[in-house]
């Protein structure tokens, strides 16, 4: 039985090494994702606070560092873009394409049909 545990040790000892390697991955890529947005959600803050409380000048200011940073430098595009569309997402799964009212009268239309192509198919079985 001794032999029989090392050779099952054996096999799934590479598999959890390759199972802990991948949730470390992943977990390492969704702490940059959410440090990611809560970086831009904290400066996002600090612009609402700035109009609200600050001279215009620091406000001012803020931007400038902003829009240097995002003239002068690619990867700040792509986080303020990737930012934006990680916050927005959720956002549009909720969005309606179409009227709800809409879309439910559609459907009943497509049942009426439906039952009336079945109606008429059934009529052309019994003749």
């Amino acid at each position: 039985m001794s032999a029989f545990s090392k050779a099952i040790t054996v096999v799934t000892l590479p598999l959890r090494a390759a199972w802990t390697a991948f949730l470390i991955v992943n977990f390492l890529v969704v702490a940059a994702a959410i440090l990611l947005v809560g970086a831009f959600v904290v400066y996002w803050l600090a612009l609402a606070f700035s109009y609200l409380f600050l001279p215009e000048v620091w406000t001012e200011a803020i931007w400038s560092w902003a829009s240097g940073l995002y003239t002068e430098h690619t990867w700040f595009k792509v986080a303020t873009i990737a930012a934006f569309v990680l916050l927005l997402l959720p956002v549009l799964g909720y969005w309606p394409g179409r009227d709800p009212l809409e879309e439910a009268a559609h459907e009943r239309k497509m049942v009426e049909l439906n039952k009336n192509l079945i109606a008429v198919q059934q009529q052309e079985r019994f003749r």
